[in-house]
């Protein structure tokens, strides 16, 4: 959606500009005091000058916040470009820059998964990694971009090193290549793209779960959805007039629908745990839900938002060693872990 008029004439632009920029700059010189316009050149050169013209700015101007949203309104209009740290691609679709950049540094792939292997393996534990292809991956068209040969060969280089260590190798990407799996406006995957992955994953490992319990998962509504990346492009009032704007959500439950019957002294810890970061985590996507549901088999979940994909299954792993008995202790573990983590390239330029 781009109702803006990016078709008026460039000098109405050119005002909207200097609006935008002078007037902030003129209020904040006239509460600046004379003797701060008068300060040593010194303070001009180490910053100090500006820093200060800066946070009198935050202090005292009374519309930065509309200006502030002004002059993103202006920049989605205008030139299609949002803050630093998202991307606007075609049809009001945002991406992460963190899908365009070299990942930080992370610990060794390889090295990592041998280890976790290892250590599932001794507590009798099989390992299921599942590498979340990258929005910008399955919605290229929308990016608009291309992004390099490396980019595009990670994710073929993953399910290799995964298969090479001996493990099921999980492709995601024919069941999120429909059109809605990713949320427009969010880094993750929509509901039904949790639903999809879920899908793929039960079609892999359901068999090998040896008791079954039957879970429901059924739709409840609708509901408005502000994405992560909305921060990126908040326009504030001009929001509607440039986009992007909210999107709507389905929402979901999940409920079992023949629990097992335990005795009173029975033990029965759920036969799958989840180690993820917010793709598993947030309620928004129903995940954990939809898992339980084409597994047919409780769920539990370690995912953890905002932490990546190591650190939860670092401590997922010290946990489990302070497990006494194998019954304490899940049938299968199932790694979500996003693409762009991984810092696995192949030898192309």
């Amino acid at each position: 959606m781009q109702t803006f008029p990016t078709s008026l004439p460039h000098h109405r632009f050119a005002a909207a500009f200097l609006a935008l920029t002078l007037v902030p700059g003129v209020w904040t010189l006239s509460h600046t005091p004379v003797a701060d316009l008068t300060r040593p050149s010194a303070a001009l050169l180490s910053g100090s000058a500006q820093r200060g013209y800066e946070q009198r700015f935050e202090q005292t101007f009374p519309l930065r916040d509309l200006a502030r949203h002004s002059w993103t309104a202006f920049k989605i209009a205008a030139l299609r470009e949002v803050s630093e740290g998202a991307v606007l691609g075609l049809n009001d679709t945002l991406f992460t820059t963190e899908e365009l950049a070299a990942p930080a540094p992370h610990p060794d792939f390889v090295t990592y998964l041998a280890m976790t292997k290892d250590k599932l393996s001794d507590h009798g534990i099989t390992l299921f990694p599942v590498i979340v292809p990258d929005k910008a991956r399955m919605m290229a068209t929308e990016l608009g971009r291309a992004r390099s040969s490396q980019y595009q060969a990670r994710y073929d280089l993953l399910l290799d090193q995964i298969a090479s260590a001996g493990l099921q190798s999980i492709d995601l990407r024919p069941a999120l290549s429909v059109s809605n799996s990713y949320m427009r406006t969010d880094t993750h995957w929509s509901p039904e793209g949790a639903a999809a992955a879920a899908s793929a994953i039960a079609t892999k490992i359901a068999d090998l779960i040896p008791d079954h319990t039957t879970f429901r998962t059924s739709r409840t509504g609708t509901q408005t959805f502000r994405g992560d990346l909305i921060a990126f492009a908040d326009a504030g009032p001009w929001q509607a007039r440039v986009g992007p704007a909210a999107e709507q959500i389905t929402t979901y439950q999940t409920e079992a629908v023949a629990p097992q019957t335990l005795g009173l002294f029975d033990a029965a810890p759920p036969p799958v745990a989840l180690v993820g970061t917010s793709f598993s985590e947030r309620a928004d996507f129903h995940f954990l839900g939809f898992l339980k549901t084409k597994l047919r088999a409780d769920v539990l979940s370690y995912a953890q938002a905002g932490r990546g994909p190591f650190t939860p299954m670092e401590q997922f792993l010290a946990q489990l060693t302070g497990a006494s008995t194998a019954d304490e202790t899940p049938h299968i573990v199932i790694w979500e872990i996003p693409e762009r983590y991984i810092q696995s390239w192949s030898d192309k330029p």
